[in-house]
């Protein structure tokens, strides 16, 4: 591979601005100019003139573009880890010089079983840490905190995954099970009645073709995206459900291999945020975030531990 020249014709150093790099890692993290320039809330022939300054100051190719598909020149998988260095290391100046807590709005996008579970104290130790900073917080199903992020309405949000993702910060690991309420009884001459989550819903999918291998019979007899909803539903002891074994209530059960369900494999939680979003608030609520699912993890002795915690995806 050639290595990338970072002086220009005249012997100077090429600058590399903020809004290059943005531009650069937004349409790296979008897969496309279109989805990048609807997060950045520029132009795509802005995106694309930013793209191409940046590649005439390097003096390579960072991306290989046809009709149908874009990707990562070897020279522009070797700048990519160095743009979001540069674009952390912003951050933290910024930071560190007193310009990161001017009054402001950060907002992040959670999955509603875990704003229930952590929202009161995260945000209670992110208000000590930026008082200035009011978050907003929005409550969806990831598949939609995903299309918000992408369409510049979110700064950060916390997903779950069926794969690891190549893009943001993975948090580890959750152990997804089969849950009933204790009174449940398994009774496998009759379809399954199900409780589960709308369409795009990670668990509801995994569920659904964990079934069809398994040619069981099933009946979705509840659908909402209220995970009190579902626990109403479950807690009538007469339908099944998916979740993560964190959230479990204490009055539900988990049905295993031995009831006839299979097992089912862990989901990947992933914190993504805008490359528009240039503040340290950010950084700090990714810290939090992680330092609550250690927390959240110690508290159970038989809960999965997590699988590497990265300080940053880059």
């Amino acid at each position: 591979m050639d290595s990338i020249d970072f002086t220009d014709s005249s012997s100077r150093t090429p600058s590399l601005d903020n809004e290059l790099l943005s531009a650069f890692v937004a349409v790296v993290d979008n897969n496309g100019f279109t989805a990048a320039a609807n997060q950045l809330h520029k132009t795509q022939s802005t995106i694309s003139l930013r793209i191409r300054t940046l590649e005439e100051r390097l003096g390579t190719r960072l991306l290989q573009r046809t009709s149908r598909q874009l990707a990562l020149t070897q020279d522009g998988e070797t700048f990519l880890v160095y743009a979001r260095r540069l674009l952390q290391l912003q951050r933290e100046a910024l930071s560190v010089l007193g310009h990161g807590d001017h009054d402001g709005i950060i907002r992040f996008g959670l999955p509603e079983n875990y704003a229930e579970a952590w929202l009161p104290a995260l945000l209670g130790r992110f208000a000590e840490r930026h008082p200035r900073i009011r978050p907003h917080i929005h409550c969806r199903m990831s598949s939609e905190l995903i299309e918000s992020l992408e369409a510049g309405e979110l700064d950060l949000v916390l997903t779950i995954q069926h794969k690891s993702q190549r893009h943001g910060v993975s948090m580890g690991h959750e152990e997804v099970v089969w849950a009933a309420h204790r009174d449940y009884r398994v009774d496998p001459n009759t379809p399954l009645a199900l409780a589960l989550f709308p369409d795009h819903c990670p668990y509801r999918e995994r569920a659904l073709e964990a079934l069809a291998r398994l040619g069981r019979q099933w009946s979705l007899e509840y659908t909402t995206q209220s995970p009190t909803g579902l626990r109403v539903a479950v807690n009538q002891g007469k339908a099944v459900t998916v979740t993560d074994r964190r959230a479990m209530p204490e009055n539900w059960r988990i049905l295993d291999e031995a009831d006839g369900f299979p097992a089912l494999p862990p989901a990947e939680l992933t914190v993504r945020q805008s490359p528009s979003f240039q503040h340290p608030a950010g950084d700090t609520l990714v810290d939090l975030l992680r330092e609550q699912l250690l927390s959240d993890s110690s508290l159970h002795d038989d809960a999965q531990p997590f699988d590497g915690l990265p300080q940053m995806d880059i």
